[in-house]
């Protein structure tokens, strides 16, 4: 049977996605519907880390990604790669948005599998913020989406307003940060989305490292 992964934060943007499946160059914007993404997954890591986005079940919220085959070896260095999310199978819950029928095999999402409380423990802080340059690469992975495939126009947007839990502790991390256009090629799109849909915590992003 073959096997797909549904990406839902780092693993849509290219770049990132190819550090870990070289031969997944190529993807299918789609929706998972049944769960919710949020800032809540600090994936196991110790010490002074990040939070990043995970997702949970959450019967009528859905969740705007890619699909990408996978052989089995390209999985297991998947599920490596996500240590401290949950492979599940979320075959009958995908939606394409190119109108295209659904892979024929199996499609795992990376989820949370939290137990009561420790979602709540897991958001972000001083100590685990959210980094704009983990923003970045999502987003860029977005306006990928929304530039090889046109009919997904807002895909990026959608990313913004489907996640849960944006917070105030949130570092602006971008080398350089006063001239990002030489690492972040996208950086004006990117912070006009965030403008655009979350404008009180666009105003209040810290420099790292915060100070709250």
């Amino acid at each position: 049977m073959q096997e797909y992964i549904f990406g839902i934060g780092s693993l849509i943007e290219q770049a990132s996605r190819m550090r870990t499946t070289p031969a997944a160059r190529y993807v299918l914007p789609a929706r998972v519907r049944g769960y919710v993404r949020g800032w809540w997954a600090r994936t196991g890591s110790i010490g002074f880390t990040t939070t990043f986005v995970g997702a949970i079940p959450q019967p009528s919220a859905s969740i705007n990604g890619v699909v990408y085959a996978v052989s089995e070896e390209e999985l297991k260095a998947s599920n490596k790669r996500e240590q401290g999310y949950t492979p599940t199978d979320i075959t009958s819950a995908i939606e394409m948005l190119t109108g295209g029928p659904a892979p024929k095999g199996r499609v795992w999402m990376y989820v949370n599998d939290f137990k009561p409380g420790q979602r709540e423990q897991s958001l972000p802080t001083a100590q685990f913020p959210i980094v704009q340059s983990y923003v970045d690469i999502c987003l860029t992975g977005c306006l990928q989406i929304e530039e090889g495939f046109p009919e997904t126009t807002g895909f990026a947007g959608e990313f913004i307003t489907s996640t849960q839990e944006w917070s105030k502790y949130w570092e602006n991390d971008r080398v350089n940060p006063r001239r990002p256009f030489t690492t972040v090629p996208l950086f004006t799109p990117i912070d006009k989305l965030l403008q655009k849909h979350l404008p009180t915590l666009f105003t209040e992003i810290q420099l790292a490292p915060g100070r709250w």
